[in-house]
C-alpha cells in the first residue's frame, strides 16, 4: 500500500491526541516494534512518511477503541478539523481521504435495504452469490498490477484538476465475508464503509447492464442521497452554508451548517448533554467540575467503557428501585476498587 504523508495536521493529531491520552511517546514506538525515537521523529517531521495501516495501528493504539467506538472518535477528530479547512487545505490531507473511504461508518437506512433487496430479486441473485460476484472485482480488470493490492484495503490517489478542485481517486480488491450481504438485509450489520457501500451499487449497476461511463456518477447520487458524504462533500456544504448564511446576514449556529440530518442529530443530542452539565453547574459549581473530571479521566481511560455504562439504560430503573440499585452498583465498585473514596 502506498505510503501517507505525514503533514503538519497529521503530525499535530497524533503529537495531541497521545498527550491527552497521556501516551509516552518510546513506549507507544516500543509498542510498535520500532526504535525508542520512532514517534518522537514523526511528530518532529524527520519522518515525512509512513503506511496507511502504520498510521491506523498507532491511533488505535493511542485511543485503544475498537469497531464503532474507533470508528466515530476519529471520524469526529476529522470532522472537527475539515470545518475549519479550505478545500485546497483538505486537498492535501490523503490520511483523512483514506479513513473517510475505508474507516469511516455510515449508518445503513431502510431504504437502502429495501433497494438492495429488490435488486437483488430483479438480478435472481441470492445474498450470497451476490458477494461472489463483488469479490471477482470486475471494476479492477485493466488494473495493471492487482496482487498489489491488499484485500479490503483502499488505495487512494487525489488528482489535481487545477483551478483549486481535484478527484479523489479510490482502487481496492475486494474479499468481502459470504455473509456480507446477508447480514445488512437481515440488520445484523447496522453500518457500512463508504468503499464498500460504493463496491455494492457498483456491482449491482454493472449486472443491470448499466454503461461503465454512467456507473460513477450513479453511485454518487445514490450515496449522497441517502446521507454518505464524503469529506470533500461535506467540507464543500459547511463553507457554502457558512457563506450563504454570512452573506445573509442570518444568525446560525454549528447546528445549522451540517450536511446530513444525521449530523445534525449527533450535534443535538451532543447540545442537550451539555445543557444537563450547565444545569448540575448552576446547581453546585464545585460539584459539577469534581464530577466532571472525574468523568474526563474515566473517558481518556477507557473511552469504550466509559460510553457503555453512561449509555445503558439507565432510564427503565423505576424510581422505587434506584436507591437499591445504587446500593448495589456501589459495593460492585467497590469489590474491583480498593479505594476508601467510593
Amino acid at each position: 500500500m502506498p505510503n501517507i504523508e505525514l503533514t503538519e495536521t497529521l503530525r499535530t493529531t497524533i503529537r495531541t491526541l497521545r498527550k491527552e491520552k497521556k501516551k509516552r511517546g518510546d513506549e507507544l514506538s516500543k509498542e510498535l516494534g520500532k526504535g525508542a525515537s520512532y514517534i518522537s521523529q514523526i511528530e518532529n517531521g524527520k519522518i515525512k512518511e509512513i503506511d496507511f495501516d502504520l498510521l491506523d495501528n498507532i491511533l488505535r493504539r493511542i485511543t485503544d477503541l475498537r469497531g464503532d467506538d474507533y470508528s466515530k472518535y476519529i471520524s469526529n477528530i476529522i470532522d472537527n478539523s475539515i470545518s475549519h479547512m479550505t478545500k485546497e487545505e483538505l486537498q492535501h490531507e490523503e490520511w483523512m481521504h483514506q479513513f473517510d473511504f475505508e474507516i469511516r461508518e455510515y449508518p445503513i437506512q431502510d431504504s437502502v435495504i429495501n433497494y438492495i433487496k429488490e435488486h437483488l430479486a430483479i438480478l435472481n441473485y441470492t445474498p450470497q452469490e451476490f458477494v461472489e460476484i463483488i469479490n471477482q472485482n470486475r471494476g479492477l480488470k485493466n488494473f495493471p498490477d492487482i496482487e498489489s493490492l491488499k484485500p479490503n484495503k483502499i488505495r487512494i490517489n487525489i488528482i489535481d484538476q487545477g483551478n483549486g478542485s481535484y478527484h479523489v481517486q479510490s482502487t481496492i480488491k475486494f474479499d468481502l465475508p459470504i455473509t456480507f450481504i446477508e447480514d445488512i438485509l437481515s440488520k445484523k450489520r447496522t453500518t457500512i464503509s463508504y468503499i464498500n457501500m460504493e463496491g455494492i451499487l457498483y456491482n449491482l449497476f454493472l449486472s443491470e447492464s448499466c454503461p461503465e461511463e454512467l456507473i460513477y456518477d450513479k453511485c454518487k447520487t445514490f450515496l449522497k442521497a441517502h446521507g454518505f458524504l464524503t469529506i470533500k462533500e461535506r467540507n464543500q456544504h459547511i463553507r457554502e452554508s457558512i457563506k450563504q448564511k454570512s452573506s445573509n446576514n442570518e444568525h446560525f449556529t454549528f447546528y445549522d451548517v451540517q450536511p446530513t440530518d444525521y449530523d445534525k442529530q449527533y450535534v443535538m443530542i451532543k447540545k442537550d448533554i451539555d445543557n444537563g452539565f450547565d444545569f448540575l453547574r448552576d446547581k453546585n459549581l464545585a460539584y459539577a467540575i469534581k464530577k466532571l473530571e472525574q468523568l474526563s479521566l474515566n473517558m481518556h481511560d477507557d473511552l469504550g467503557f466509559t460510553t457503555a455504562i453512561m449509555s445503558s439504560p439507565l432510564s427503565k430503573i423505576p424510581i422505587d428501585k434506584k436507591k437499591d440499585f445504587w446500593s448495589k452498583y456501589k459495593n460492585l465498585l467497590k469489590s474491583y476498587i480498593d479505594d476508601d473514596t467510593i
